[in-house]
């Protein structure tokens, strides 16, 4: 914005006295530096007033509640003992106001103008700023899923300057992929449900942090339908685990965009989410009980196209009925039987008793985490994408 002058002739006193407050704020000594120029010049008190954008003035003096009730565009009466008032316009618009008290000496209410003038530098000088704070502050998101090093509190300051406080907690979303499209629509859906949400489009893909400790799903589901995958994390509390979090979000997209239920909003999922936290915090042990479970079964499979998975799987899905596996995998029931029996063989475990599915199912989901997690296929063993079935659905 080009900021515009108040509608005066300014004499030759005011221009030297707008010479100097320009210069003060140019050295960085601020609006003070400019009040305490113009009460040199007055002989009255004053204050230069720019309230932040969206500031009330409450909590702060009588002056600065009058002045961000001026940039509200109301029109308050004037405090007591305020002699003389100069607004600070930019483009038509009020951003703030030089306040007087007490008498003003000869051409004091040039001087306040002055004071005001000026100030459209300071204006611009602090938009600049922001500006670059802001610039700085793009691409968190991306920062952080790329595993560079940021401080929890760098983490807050970037977030903040891009409207999201995430003091509070927060849960990490992820939305959609390259080929899905509607990166734009998919953020904007994000931003009307949760309007702090800080959301950034990284290869493709759509991750959002909101804060708080509950997603509106019902919301998001109504607005983004079922065309768009969509996971999310568990609640987090600690800014420096912004990245984990979204990582989080991340691996269960993956697992979620070939299910039958493209989202992660059914509290089955939260079993996922439990060994993703596992594994974060324990990857070594996580690893270790993948190879010793299911390290043959999983090497085996991938020779032959992971149908051994996929068998299991859709076994778990129908409930352990082969029929019903059978016609969901188009295939025959003792082709599902053979293969139940293979995986019993490499695993020692029985997909056909209760105990050793439960294990079975609960190795194979961490292999799925761990493959699929930021750390890749940490775990040793061939990675992939497979549908995650049985209760997740």
């Amino acid at each position: 914005m080009r900021p515009s002058a108040p509608d005066h002739l300014a004499g030759p006193n005011s221009e030297s006295a707008h010479d100097r407050m320009v210069q003060a704020l140019l050295a960085g000594e601020g609006f003070r530096r400019v009040a305490a120029i113009a009460a040199e010049l007055t002989g009255a008190e004053v204050e230069v007033l720019v309230p932040r954008p969206g500031s009330d003035g409450s909590g702060g003096s009588e002056t600065e509640r009058f002045a961000a009730a001026l940039v509200a565009g109301r029109l308050p009466p004037w405090p007591a003992g305020v002699s003389e008032v100069a607004p600070i316009v930019v483009d038509g618009e009020t951003q703030g106001a030089v306040i007087a008290r007490g008498e003003l000496g000869p051409d004091g209410v040039e001087h306040l103008r002055s004071a005001a003038r000026a100030a459209l530098t300071g204006i611009a000088i602090l938009n600049t700023r922001d500006q670059v704070r802001r610039d700085k502050a793009v691409g968190l998101i991306a920062d952080l899923l790329a595993g560079r090093r940021v401080a929890a509190a760098e983490v807050v300051r970037r977030a903040a300057l891009l409207g999201c406080d995430l003091r509070g907690g927060f849960v990490a979303v992820c939305a959609g992929g390259p080929r899905d499209g509607g990166r734009e629509e998919i953020g904007a859906a994000l931003v009307e449900v949760h309007s702090g949400a800080l959301v950034e489009a990284v290869d493709g893909t759509t991750y959002a942090l909101v804060p708080g400790t509950e997603l509106d799903t019902e919301a998001l589901a109504a607005r983004l339908g079922g065309r768009v995958a969509r996971a999310h994390s568990f609640p987090y509390d600690d800014p420096g685990q912004a990245r984990q979090s979204l990582d989080e979000a991340r691996t269960l997209l993956v697992l979620c965009r070939r299910a039958d239920v493209r989202d992660t909003d059914r509290a089955t999922w939260d079993n996922v989410r439990i060994i993703y936290g596992a594994y974060a915090s324990q990857p070594a042990r996580m690893r270790e009980f993948c190879r010793r479970t299911v390290g043959d079964l999983v090497r085996r499979d991938a020779e032959e196209g992971d149908r051994l998975q996929a068998t299991f799987w859709a076994y778990q899905h129908a409930n352990c009925n082969m029929n019903a596996a059978a016609a969901r995998l188009l295939t025959h029931r003792h082709t599902v039987a053979n293969r139940l029996r293979r995986i019993r063989q490499l695993t020692g475990l029985d997909p056909q008793r209760g105990y050793d599915r439960e294990l079975l199912g609960l190795a194979l989901r961490t292999h799925l985490v761990i493959v699929n997690s930021g750390g890749g296929a940490g775990d040793g063993l061939p990675g992939g994408e497979w549908a995650l079935l049985g209760s997740n659905q």
